[in-house]
């Protein structure tokens, strides 16, 4: 077990700060793609909650769902059975990622959109290289982030 991870409540992001929805989801894949080494990053600026799909899968606007006192980016994290075959692989990829993307939280403006897909690599590795590997990107794509 890495003793990296926190094992309390405070080791997720709060629900206001996540993405929940599967169209706000699809919403923030539709947007700029960025590859690490541990994760693949979906990054849109935005409110997702002002837009909706239609049957055509065209995006419409809808400003009467907007987030009222939106306080900071949202972040969602998803997860393929088909590449983690096991449950525990699973939880573990979201877990690294979750701490990962938590520190990097207060350096992230706040209309940003963040969908993270943690690649098979992150299983053999301690949270602090994921984090290190966030970092880098953020660094080197800081103009993307804004």
């Amino acid at each position: 077990m890495d003793p990296d991870i926190r094992r309390d409540d405070t080791a997720m992001l709060p629900k206001t700060k996540r993405l929940n929805l599967k169209t706000d989801f699809k919403w923030v894949a539709s947007g700029k793609k960025i590859d690490t080494k541990f994760v693949r990053l979906f990054v849109k600026m935005g409110d997702p909650s002002t837009h909706s799909i239609n049957t055509q899968g065209r995006t419409e606007w809808n400003r009467s769902t907007t987030r009222s006192a939106r306080s900071g980016p949202l972040v969602g994290i998803a997860v393929s059975s088909k590449s983690f075959k096991k449950a525990t692989q699973r939880n573990r990829a979201k877990r690294l990622t979750s701490v990962a993307l938590e520190s990097l939280y207060p350096l992230l403006p706040s209309r940003l959109n963040i969908v993270a897909l943690p690649k098979t690599a992150i299983i053999g590795v301690k949270s602090q290289d994921v984090l290190l590997d966030l970092m880098k990107c953020y660094e080197k794509n800081t103009d993307w982030f804004n």
